[in-house]
């Protein structure tokens, strides 16, 4: 690639003003230099296009739309941001396409109520309420919300659980991981690449294991997380199974015979996986003598912590390069020790215990089970 970092307004001018004769003036001001000057900046501005252009022709450099483009020629679109879809719960019926309003300030956000969902509650009316929002804007806001439409008698109304998570528009780190992994192995007639690219581009998914004959010929197991990597909800489990081998009418196990994007003969089941909480203890040195206790630091330890289980979680789904099919998922300690150390007032970390073990955690990953690490309590021995 051409280097276009050389070429800045002091640069080109001073190129520029070199070629002209020594006996006529070129200092600051004179004739020439003022007239080379906007000439000059021009010039910079057009290597400032041009190394754009160079960056946006190569997937590995190009962002936005121009990223958009590249994977095209992969049969690759960016994942659209998708709003929350969460239960209302009302003491009166409440029509379609009612608007209610979350209470949270500047946070606020409004939800369109839809379907009718089953209540068990006598006098208790719930309802399916997706955000007008897209994003994740809309999956953390419980409680009362306030209608925006008129309905009679209504003196109660509430969000509840979340149905299906709002997600955010795929990054284009994302995007460029997915176009890349399309070169590793050619996706053909169900193989485990078609399995994983189709999956991994429907919104709500943010990675997959893939077990081929997880129960006989004929038979595949995709385990899915969220786009937080973590195990996702039971209705977007719902609709990847839909999309990928929905079950025959009135049937409930998938169906074989090609409805959906699996071939004929491939009876596919998705699946999620299952949490496995890490409860941490650890003796941490500190710089000072801590004069306001552990509990200064604890959060900030919580949360290196997490960033390396977020580490750990973004690779998940990624199997073996080899021709056997294993997702090795390992937390380990030493990498528990790094995150820690990186705060600054820490100066060492010993005895670090995941549920009890001094030893590297290796977890799950089969078709009966797929584990994923989700942090719990981190106890702090300090000195």
């Amino acid at each position: 690639m051409i280097d276009f970092s050389g070429y800045t307004r002091e640069n080109i001018e001073n190129d520029m003003l070199s070629q002209v004769p020594k006996n006529i003036d070129t200092r600051q001001g004179s004739v020439i230099q003022t007239a080379l000057g906007p000439a000059a900046w021009y010039l910079e501005g057009v290597y400032m296009t041009l190394s754009q252009v160079q960056s946006n022709a190569y997937p590995a450099t190009a962002v936005g739309e121009a990223l958009e483009l590249i994977v095209k020629t992969r049969g690759i679109s960016r994942k659209a941001a998708a709003p929350a879809v969460r239960e209302g719960i009302f003491d009166v019926e409440v029509p379609e396409g009612s608007q209610f309003k979350t209470i949270n300030g500047a946070n606020s956000v409004i939800f369109v109520s839809g379907a009718a969902l089953r209540s068990t509650e006598e006098g208790t009316y719930k309802y399916q309420l997706t955000c007008k929002t897209p994003g994740i804007i809309g999956n953390s806001y419980s409680g009362n919300i306030l209608p925006i439409t008129a309905i009679a008698g209504l003196t109660e109304a509430a969000i509840g659980t979340v149905i299906e998570a709002g997600t955010e528009e795929e990054t284009d780190d994302a995007l460029r991981a997915r176009y890349m992994a399309t070169f590793d192995t050619a996706s053909f007639a169900g193989n485990i690449a078609a399995y994983r690219n189709e999956i991994l581009a429907i919104e709500g998914v943010g990675a997959v294991q893939v077990y081929p004959a997880w129960q006989g010929g004929g038979t595949v197991l995709c385990s899915i997380l969220g786009d937080n990597l973590k195990p996702t909800l039971p209705a977007t489990v719902a609709k990847v199974q839909a999309m990928i081998c929905p079950p025959e009418d009135g049937q409930e196990t998938p169906s074989a015979n090609g409805y959906g994007f699996a071939p004929i003969g491939a009876a596919v089941t998705i699946t999620t996986g299952t949490e496995l909480t890490l409860n941490i203890t650890c003796d941490i040195e500190f710089v000072n003598t801590l004069q306001n206790g552990i509990e200064i630091y604890q959060t900030e330890i919580e949360q290196k912590i997490q960033e390396y289980l977020d580490e750990v979680n973004a690779v998940w789904g990624n199997p073996v390069k080899s021709q056997t099919i294993s997702y090795p998922v390992t937390v380990y300690i030493s990498r528990i020790v790094y995150a820690i150390l990186q705060i600054s007032d820490i100066v060492n970390v010993t005895n670090v215990k995941i549920n009890g073990s001094s030893n590297d955690l290796q977890l799950t990953e089969t078709a009966n089970l797929q584990q994923v690490p989700v942090l719990g309590t981190v106890v702090i021995n300090g000195d």
